[in-house]
């Protein structure tokens, strides 16, 4: 189901319909295993699985959505690509943004020249990241000794871009904006720091501030999901209390991620768009929270 373009003289703005074909092809694994027993017990459960799909035919339709219409659905590549103007870098001698230009010639080739702001919207749109995932996973390990136990879960992506220009535009623009900038504004072009890849600062002036790959970053992660430590009190101590069970826990969530994203959170998605294949959005969008539970258990 995909917003289809619909005519002006129709009077409505969108319409959604079954539209296309779309092929999956994927694996699943699940591994349990008993690593040890008896006293001390060490189970594993570890998932893994990867999915790649590829949008087959649209019937001509242009579909696009998201944060500046940054995701399209193209046929021949996986739903909801992001497809938008290739960033080239900082030009040395004056700080200005490049873009590559990609426009085909007569004989099919691709220019790869590069322009300037002034120059941006003669070049084409590309296709320069993929919100979808290359796979998923999930690994629990179950700890236990007598009345001890521990539980610690990971999980985790790889191989998924994120969108980061809804943050980007504001606070990773070259100080166009007044809003509070990210730090890797600190390295932007200066006549004393001419290797980079961040433009010249320039307020009320974009310099590589558009849409584009420049905001398109990698979004895997690893996550430290939840630990688990409890404690069982032994029977003869639940005899003295007249008590059928207790244990006593502590348990965190989200304690930590190790990510090469720049943003507060690689778990991210927008809800501020409708489009329903506009995955990897990043919209100001809050991070997970960090929580440390402790909690009782009795049964009586």
């Amino acid at each position: 189901m995909l917003e289809v373009n619909v005519p002006a003289t129709s009077g409505y703005t969108r319409q959604f319909r079954n539209v296309g074909k779309l092929t999956n092809k994927g694996v699943e694994i699940v591994i349990n295993t008993n690593n040890l027993t008896g006293d001390f017990k060490w189970t594993t459960s570890l998932n893994w699985a990867t999915n790649q799909n590829k949008v087959v035919d649209i019937q001509g339709q242009i579909i696009e959505g998201g944060i500046r219409n940054m995701n399209r659905v193209v046929e021949g590549q996986p739903i909801g690509v992001f497809f938008t103007r290739e960033y080239a870098g900082v030009n040395p001698a004056n700080g200005d943004a490049l873009f590559y230009k990609n426009t085909k010639s007569s004989d099919g080739s691709i220019s790869r020249e590069t322009v300037t702001n002034s120059g941006y919207n003669s070049t084409e749109r590309v296709v320069v990241g993929n919100p979808n995932p290359k796979f998923i996973g999930g690994i629990t390990n179950n700890f236990s000794y007598k009345g001890i136990d521990l539980s610690i879960f990971l999980n985790g992506v790889y191989g998924n871009d994120i969108n980061f220009y809804g943050v980007g535009q504001y606070s990773s623009a070259n100080g166009i904006y007044e809003d509070n900038q990210t730090t890797d504004q600190l390295n932007a072009w200066r006549p004393d720091n001419t290797v980079t890849d961040i433009p010249e600062a320039r307020y009320l002036r974009a310099n590589g501030s558009q849409p584009s790959s420049r905001y398109i970053i990698d979004g895997s992660y690893l996550r430290l999901r939840n630990v688990t430590l409890g404690y069982n009190l032994p029977k003869s101590l639940l005899n003295k209390l007249r008590l059928e069970k207790a244990r006593v826990y502590v348990s965190g969530t989200n304690l930590a991620t190790f990510t090469n994203y720049t943003g507060w959170d690689p778990e991210v998605n927008s809800d501020t768009f409708t489009s329903n294949f506009a995955q990897g959005n990043d919209f100001y969008t809050p991070p997970m929270p960090r929580t440390i539970l402790f909690g009782v258990n009795i049964g009586l």
